[in-house]
């Protein structure tokens, strides 16, 4: 057997290619978390760090939501470059769906008066028409983003609609009853009829069944397998591309979706472990085609994200410890 890393009884394992097998806990893997670790603290964003010292370094809760309330506006949902790819200081669906991920990342519940406030604000925006929310508002247009961030985009119901409603059913207390029924029947039945769908979509359908109850989620779970199976690319030869790695489904081995991709799991830790730049971090696959100097600053931001994920599906794995 060749040198490189498998999965043995559920754990990833290092074959050394000379008849021995051993865990990663080893230079290279020290190597690997110190200087992730340090990227995170020194450039990455406030958010990211003090996301990683909650998770890894026994941190605390509040220093996150200090950090994130100044992304959160007066009406209570999130912009201002939260997600770095647009800049606008107003709020979008986008934006909020990533505040309320991190705020229940942290164990925020419904007394929280940053959930409240972010809640009332997925209200008072759902569109009964579209049964969904608007990607971003107009004000998108009105600062520096990515190319293919402009306002009134052919984006598909799901991106990010299917996640905000999985996010209220987290908080479903705050949610009125009928609505969410209402909000839950059609998700389940548009992922049911689903033919295509892109990546973006996928993530938030596969966090909207996450958070459904059971009964719901096990509705639509054959048809999540088929749209992971003809989105996730399985490919090496593709991974240093804009692509879904299997590794941002499967995000841990005790992932509901781990033994669809059980084949390509070791080969895309190997990637994972050898595409850290040599500054500790992860680097974005993109570039946003415009607002040049702006991009650089936003490409740090995603490094630290990108970074932490990567941290995070390491460590799950066993790569960089438990």
């Amino acid at each position: 057997m060749p040198a490189g890393y498998f999965i043995h009884e559920g754990e990833v394992v290092q074959h050394h290619g000379n008849g021995e097998v051993g865990s990663m806990e080893n230079q290279l893997a020290i190597e690997i978390k110190t200087r992730a670790t340090a990227f995170l603290k020194e450039q990455a964003r406030p958010l990211e760090r003090a996301l990683y010292e909650y998770e890894f370094e026994n941190g605390s809760a509040e220093k996150v939501m200090e950090e994130l309330k100044k992304y959160q506006n007066k009406d209570g949902g999130f912009g201002n470059g939260l997600e770095p790819d647009f800049r606008c200081s107003a709020s979008s669906a986008l934006a909020t769906t990533i505040g309320l991920r991190h705020l229940v990342s942290i164990g925020a519940d419904a007394s929280n008066e940053m959930v409240q406030r972010a809640v009332r604000y997925v209200l008072e925006t759902f569109d009964e028409e579209r049964m969904g929310w608007e990607i971003v508002p107009k004000e998108v247009e009105t600062a520096p983003r990515a190319i293919w961030w402009n306002y009134g985009g052919d984006w598909p119901w799901g991106n990010p609609s299917a996640e905000m409603i999985g996010l209220l059913h987290h908080y479903k207390t705050l949610v009125p009853e009928e609505l969410l029924g209402k909000l839950t029947d059609f998700a389940v039945e548009y992922v049911c009829q689903l033919t295509a769908s892109d990546h973006h979509e996928i993530q938030c359908i596969v966090r909207l069944m996450d958070a459904l109850p059971e009964s719901e989620a096990n509705r639509i779970a054959g048809k999540v397998n088929e749209l992971l199976v003809a989105n996730v690319t399985t490919n090496p030869d593709k991974w240093s591309g804009y692509c879904l790695l299997p590794l941002q489904i499967v995000t841990s081995p005790d992932s509901p979706f781990a033994d669809l991709f059980k084949d390509s799991i070791p080969a895309n830790i190997e990637h994972l472990l050898s595409t850290q730049d040599g500054d500790g971090s992860w680097k974005p696959a993109w570039a946003w085609g415009q607002f040049e100097e702006e991009f650089q600053r936003a490409k740090m931001e995603w490094s630290g994200v990108l970074t932490l994920d990567h941290v995070r599906v390491l460590h799950a794995f066993g790569i960089l410890g438990s």
